[in-house]
């Protein structure tokens, strides 16, 4: 019997992780990408990739960037308010509770990989139209479509850039929340990489202004961590949606990651969720590609996406604001997740696995 083919369009580090997964499940693939071949590679956009997403790269014998730095403490506390909470990996037996790696680096890893096992990957070409009858499944991976709805504006902007200091970062990831949205630092290299949340008007003075301008707002924004910083990369900004797709069932297809919702980058889950989408996938079918496997791995990915979409959605109407009520709550919350191991460990997961 052959194998079942499968098509999958994009090749990001979602649509490459579900070609690794699919081909370990025995099937034929081929990847489909509209841009030219290592066009992303050189994307210095960061992202904190969890600890279970690292063991599904592991299973998947795709080693990290030699560039990816560990996170060991994450430090979480709001702006004008009490409260503050960390987690932290050996609570958790752990070494790291998860690494920061470029976006462009990681997909070049996992492109290496595919292209290694001998998989057929096709740049400058786009998924056909109408597949053969033959085509067991087609895989949409390519990223935000017309398909995608959007569910809540944030009324947010990021913007992203590279920050060094004057000393080595320490392995500490902070999350802080402003009324305005969240300022994450991410340890990476010789300094670290800022996702600053927003209002636009705000996000095109910081990405318009000059460098001395930015690190001077950076460092005022930025005094609960205790770094001074010395110079910036490139600045990009990024509206900020949360977005579904309004139709996720098919006849052999099916949507992963941010084709099949966009998420608000607080907590870092958005690609962490896509590549569990991929990994899944692959494990669901290893017995054979039919649609009673497919209705089983959609009803097992749903629980996930719901949940942490409810997550994550959840923290940004918490905690962007400045309500009175709310930021003694918030304050108060900060403080149990602090001293509550049972709390925090749950907490922890949910960060590292998603909702299981």
């Amino acid at each position: 019997m052959s194998a079942p083919r499968v098509l999958i369009a994009g090749a990001g580090p979602v649509g490459l992780t579900a070609g690794l997964a699919l081909r370990g499940a025995g099937c034929a693939v081929e990847i489909f990408d509209s841009r030219c071949e290592g066009e992303g590679d050189g994307d210095p956009r960061a992202i904190a990739l969890a600890h279970g997403s690292a063991l599904i790269l592991d299973r998947l014998d795709v080693a990290l960037p030699e560039s990816a730095a560990p996170i060991q403490r994450i430090e979480i506390s709001q702006q004008h308010g009490f409260g503050r909470a960390g987690i932290d990996a050996a609570a958790h037996q752990l070494g790291a509770l998860g690494h920061v790696v470029r976006l462009g680096e990681l997909t070049r890893v996992l492109r290496h990989k595919c292209q290694a096992t001998g998989m057929l990957l096709r740049f400058g070409a786009r998924l056909p139209d109408e597949p053969e009858d033959e085509v067991a499944l087609v895989v949409h991976a390519e990223g935000s479509t017309g398909d995608c709805v959007v569910v809540r504006d944030y009324g947010q902007t990021a913007v992203v850039t590279e920050a060094r200091s004057d000393r080595a970062p320490a392995h500490t990831a902070f999350e802080r929340f402003t009324p305005a949205g969240p300022l994450a630092l991410l340890p990476m290299g010789t300094g670290h990489s800022v996702v600053w949340c927003v209002k636009p008007e705000r996000a095109d003075e910081l990405c318009t202004c000059s460098e001395a301008a930015f690190i001077a707002a950076l460092d005022t924004a930025t005094r609960f961590a205790g770094i001074t910083w010395r110079s910036i990369g490139t600045r990009t900004a990024y509206a900020l949606k949360l977005s579904r797709r309004t139709q996720s069932d098919a006849d052999r297809q099916v949507w992963i990651g941010n084709a099949a919702q966009t998420l608000h980058p607080v907590a870092g889950q958005g690609l962490n969720l896509g590549l569990r989408d991929a990994y899944e996938l692959g494990a669901a079918l290893a017995d054979g590609v039919n649609e009673a496997q497919l209705s089983r791995w959609r009803a097992r990915r749903r629980k996930d996406r719901d949940a942490i979409v409810r997550l994550t959605d959840g923290y940004v109407s918490l905690f962007s604001n400045d309500l009175g009520l709310l930021r003694i709550g918030r304050g108060l919350g900060l403080t149990m997740l602090d001293t509550l191991p049972p709390l925090k460990g749950l907490v922890a997961r949910h960060m590292m696995f998603g909702a299981r």
